[in-house]
């Protein structure tokens, strides 16, 4: 390659040193050189210039990074949260009414009204009962733990005056029916 521009740049010597032949140029300068020797010379060092001044390429490593376009990166999506929902649970029910088994009541003169004396019995039907409520003439009178199947109550009333009882087993999801008796005392 470097033969080939050299070859063109001494071609191009050349040519010069015919064209300025063919011109009718003054003779020798006063450095003492011809026209020819002169376009020679010139030649020579455009040769020797262009050798030596060459631009050179530039070389580029195996690795080195290339230009990408700037990559674009999608906005994601918001979808809905799916929401859990709550396990059901069973609701609980009503416990089971309780059975009167029986009632015994005494009624007792105390000198102004009569003492009334009353035990009452049931039959626990209920297993998811929290307890029992007592009801005397419809008022909530007292709350008994679980499992219990007997109360006893003592008042003062006048003669011939009935009082009513009742009883319900009881849990978080209410009362049972309640289980109801009267005593009158005479």
């Amino acid at each position: 390659m470097i033969f080939d521009q050299r070859n063109k740049l001494i071609s191009i010597g050349i040519l010069l040193l015919a064209i300025l032949a063919s011109c009718n140029l003054p003779e020798p300068t006063a450095s003492g050189l011809s026209v020819e020797e002169q376009a020679g010379t010139l030649a020579a060092q455009t040769v020797e210039a262009s050798i030596t001044q060459r631009p050179t390429k530039t070389r580029v490593p195996a690795a080195s990074p290339t230009m990408l376009p700037p990559t674009i990166t999608p906005t994601p999506t918001i979808s809905p949260t799916p929401t859990i929902s709550p396990t059901p649970t069973e609701k609980p029910s009503l416990p089971a009414k309780p059975s009167l088994q029986n009632y015994d009541f005494f009624c007792a003169w105390n000198g102004t009204n009569t003492d009334l004396s009353i035990t009452i019995k049931w039959s626990d039907n209920a297993n998811d009962e929290s307890g029992y409520r007592i009801y005397r003439n419809g008022t909530r009178l007292i709350e008994l733990s679980e499992n219990t199947t007997t109360y006893v109550d003592s008042l003062a009333v006048n003669s011939g005056v009935t009082v009513t009882y009742g009883i319900e087993a009881y849990n978080a999801a209410g009362g049972s029916p309640r289980a109801t008796l009267s005593a009158t005392c005479q």
